[in-house]
């Protein structure tokens, strides 16, 4: 691993992205299968899950600058906030990338109905996996 270059490690990074999204994937890829009764194609849910992750990170910077300047900080008000996004950000990519069999898109509140499963799904891993990473670096 001393040897390995900035490809390998953006290979290896990208990978533990991937790993890290799929099961929010799978448990979106259900729920939509839920409400339309046709699976969709597990990268289409990837793919949501992605563009959500990307979405929620711009408008999470967005409103850290709006609560630092509004002076609320960014304690647990801001946990609540990011972690209310991350569902409106996941409900966006379910509209946009998954869309029934007839190519209908789900309204809003069925979409963000079957977001919030999944976000929160990805947010306790994300949790487990930091957790995990850090146990392992101090021990």
């Amino acid at each position: 691993m001393q040897s390995a270059g900035i490809w390998e490690w953006g290979l290896l990074l990208l990978v533990v992205v991937l790993l890290w999204l799929a099961p929010g994937a799978w448990l979106l890829r259900a729920l939509v299968a839920r409400e339309f009764g046709a699976r969709p194609a597990f990268g289409a849910a990837l793919w949501s899950v992605i563009y959500a992750l990307v979405l929620w990170a711009m408008l999470t910077i967005v409103a850290l600058i709006a609560m630092q300047s509004a002076g609320a900080g960014s304690g647990w008000p801001f946990t609540v906030v990011a972690v209310v996004l991350s569902c409106l950000a996941l409900g966006t990519g379910v509209r946009m990338f998954l869309p029934g069999p007839d190519g209908s898109k789900l309204r809003w509140p069925r979409a963000l109905w079957v977001a919030w499963p999944a976000a929160l799904l990805l947010w306790a891993w994300g949790w487990f996996a930091i957790a995990g990473l850090i146990r392992a670096i101090l021990h």
